[in-house]
This record gives C-alpha cells, sequence and structure tokens, in this order.
C-alpha cells in the first residue's frame, strides 16, 4: 500500500513536469470553452495554439467588465513571452450590456489590438489593421454580474504593410473580472 501511494505520488510529479516543458498544464492545446470563470484564454495565432505565457511584473491575462462605463465597457488581454518572441492581444467593446454577438473593428466602439516582436519585426498591429470583409467577431456567452464571471468566444485578422498577416481564430475565455 505504501509502495503504491509513493509510485503515484512520482508517476504525478513526473507527468505534471512533462507536461510544463510542453507549453503549460494544458500541454500544447486550448482550453475548454467552459462558462465557470476558471480564468482560462487561449487561441490559434495562424494555425498555432497561442496560451498566455511568461512573466514581466504583471499577470500575462486580464480581463475587466465595468456596466457603469462606456453604457458597459468590456476588454480581456493578455501577453505571451517565451526566448524566441514577445506578443501580446486584447479585445474590447462599449456598449456590452449581455451576451451577444458584436462585431469587432468595424467603429472605435469594438477594438482589437496586437502586437509580435521577434527576431525578423516589430509589428503592432491596431483596430483600424483589420482585413476587408473578415468575420471579425467577439461572442459573449455569458455574463454574470453576479459572480462576475464573463466567457465568450472571438475572432479577428489583421494585416498591415511590412508585417506578416495574422489571423487569430478559435479565441476563447473564461474569466472572472
Amino acid at each position: 500500500m505504501k509502495h503504491t501511494y509513493l509510485i503515484t505520488i512520482l508517476l504525478l510529479i513526473l507527468t505534471s513536469s512533462s507536461n510544463c516543458k510542453k507549453g503549460g498544464l494544458l500541454g500544447d492545446r486550448l482550453p475548454p470553452a467552459t462558462q465557470e470563470g476558471k480564468n482560462t484564454c487561449g487561441f490559434l495565432l495562424n494555425g498555432e495554439v497561442w496560451l498566455p505565457k511568461g512573466d514581466n511584473g504583471y499577470p500575462n491575462l486580464i480581463c475587466d467588465y465595468d456596466e457603469t462605463y462606456n453604457g458597459g465597457s468590456f476588454n480581456i488581454g493578455g501577453y505571451r513571452y517565451d526566448t524566441q518572441s514577445r506578443s501580446a492581444f486584447s479585445v474590447s467593446g462599449r456598449n456590452i450590456t449581455s451576451p451577444g454577438t458584436y462585431k469587432l473593428n468595424l467603429t472605435s466602439s469594438h477594438r482589437t489590438y496586437f502586437s509580435i516582436d521577434n527576431t525578423q519585426n516589430y509589428c503592432v498591429y491596431y483596430w483600424e489593421d483589420t482585413i476587408a470583409n473578415h468575420n471579425a467577431y467577439l461572442t459573449i456567452t455569458k455574463l454574470d454580474k453576479t459572480t462576475r464571471i464573463v466567457s465568450g468566444i472571438f475572432e479577428f485578422a489583421q494585416v498591415k504593410q511590412g508585417c506578416q498577416e495574422v489571423r487569430i481564430t478559435q479565441g476563447r475565455f473564461d474569466m472572472k473580472y
């Protein structure tokens, strides 16, 4: 019994540390699309998994919702630092009062931001750098003002002269604010 317990503990430690080396506890997978306030977020960046990662002295993932500002102000943002590059993103909007789909980048009311700094270049994309006719959206699937949970999905694409095209797909978040 004692040996079985020790072997189980050892296997858990080994499994956990090998997952961390692959990119965190989730490995190289997107977090599940939940609505429980699990403080998770991720997306595919040009087909590759992007998860918040690293430490610059500030949290690598934030989420704010203020129902009294701009008719309901929402923002989610995060950054990723690793040995090869740094990147950051933000999706924000106003007049968000309930679950629903909000078009991104049509006006300054709903904005996106992405930046990337790697060995090839440094590019900053703003909401006005949206690819024309791309279906850029933010869908709030849960907005519980009592438990302070906001969950949803998002997608957008941006292009800037001299920079690679950025396509963010399968974006999902489940946050407490």
